[in-house]
């Protein structure tokens, strides 16, 4: 059986009724008998108001952060991303075993820009095994 998490407040609302029907003409013990009555069944209603507005509210935005989403982004963008692709390499070069690199030339990355899909990777493969070797 499914009750609901706050039975006993119903319980309670129920027995307070019944006592302040009871009392007849006594109006202080029909009075409180009610107000406890009331009491119980607002505290009991604002449990399920509490967990629906909770509830209506939207989720957090994922928290998807990829170190190589940049990367990623820049090599699916095709020839307009090789310059970034290209920076990236020399940051994470300079990061890793070389401080001192140098940015890549203009007339590198326009030549680099040029080339095709297949050798455009196979530079970057290069230059991420250069990376992986250097570090070792």
């Amino acid at each position: 059986m499914n009750l609901p998490r706050g039975w006993p407040l119903l319980a309670v609302a129920g027995v307070a009724v019944g006592i302040a029907v009871y009392a007849g003409p006594n109006q202080g013990v029909a009075t409180a008998g009610a107000i406890v009555a009331l009491l119980a069944i607002g505290i009991f209603l604002i449990g399920p108001a509490r967990r629906t507005t909770v509830d209506l509210r939207p989720p957090p935005p994922p928290r998807e952060f990829d170190a190589a989403s940049p990367f990623r982004a820049s090599l699916a963008a095709g020839r307009s991303g090789r310059t970034e692709v290209v920076a990236l390499l020399d940051e994470l070069e300079r990061r890793s075993h070389r401080p001192d690199r140098p940015t890549t030339l203009a007339m590198e990355v326009a030549r680099l820009r040029g080339l095709s899909r297949a050798d455009f990777r196979a530079y970057v493969r290069g230059r991420l095994e250069e990376l992986e070797g250097g570090s070792r």
